[in-house]
């Protein structure tokens, strides 16, 4: 069957990871449990994004909005990305780039572009458009106008899976 491995191109939201945990309340808590749900590490191949799922997706998250906050803090202190081992199925936890706490997020709220490749080793070029007038439509952010400290970027993610 192969593998797809999808481009998208987003208007959204950056923000430091632990700007938005500082932020958790009583009020705001399913809110911001979505956008990290939703959103993902701004990450250069550092495999930050992996052990930022391993923490968020994992079957003991606290329900408890205090507890949740505290332990999502403490997670992301004490990781970072991963060091796939070269030549080895091996991968170890690694800091030396710095935490989890320190890394930005992107929460992709306005989809623009989207292009998908399948295959097993595919080597080339390929691509999508649209037309430029994307950027005078609006952006609807009326959900995250109690969040602080955001800043609307231009994103391109890709995924492979």
């Amino acid at each position: 069957m192969g593998k797809c491995e999808t481009s998208t191109t987003s208007i959204g939201i950056k923000i430091l990871l632990s700007d938005l945990i500082l932020q958790i309340n009583e009020k705001n808590f399913d809110l911001i449990k979505e956008i990290l749900n939703d959103g993902f590490i701004s990450d250069k191949n550092e495999h930050y994004n992996d052990a930022y799922t391993d923490i968020l997706f994992c079957n003991d998250l606290p329900e408890n909005y205090l507890e949740y906050k505290n332990f999502l803090e403490q997670e992301f202190k004490n990781k970072g990305s991963y060091l796939h081992i070269r030549n080895s199925s091996k991968i170890k936890p690694d800091l030396r780039n710095g935490c989890l706490w320190e890394r930005e997020l992107l929460l992709p709220i306005k989809q623009i572009l989207e292009t998908q490749r399948w295959g097993y080793d595919r080597y080339g070029r390929n691509g999508n458009y649209c037309p430029i007038d994307f950027i005078s439509s609006s952006l609807d952010i009326e959900q995250y106008k109690e969040i602080e400290k955001y800043t609307i970027v231009f994103i391109l993610e890709h995924y492979s899976g």
